[in-house]
């Protein structure tokens, strides 16, 4: 999966976590058999379930790239690809890493 994290590539120690973009940390997680960088497991849990709500919506057994915009305290939003396909959204995360808002764009 490619992802981009605030226009930069992202996913592994070398250009930042998954999610954030931040490259302090030493977390990793194989996430649909791609071994991910994340700087904490915060980060790598708040993907998963995003990941899995955007699967949930579409219907797609993978992503093949992630494009995502913003932060922590003012949401993401964001792209994700599956060849030709693409689905728009809006996440933000709550204190548990759980999805809090989910909106489709």
């Amino acid at each position: 999966m490619k992802i981009i994290v605030n226009g930069k590539e992202a996913g592994s120690k070398e250009t930042g976590c998954a999610l954030c973009g931040a490259t302090w940390g030493e977390y990793y997680e194989e996430i649909n058999g791609d071994r991910l960088f994340f700087c904490c497991d915060f980060c790598a849990l708040e993907f998963k379930n995003m990941i899995n709500e955007v699967k949930k919506r579409t219907g797609w057994s993978k992503i093949d790239e992630l494009i995502i915009n913003g932060n922590y305290y003012t949401g993401r939003t964001c792209t994700a690809k599956l060849g030709e396909k693409e689905y728009k959204f809006y996440v933000k995360f709550n204190e548990e890493g759980d999805v809090g808002v989910f909106k489709e764009l």
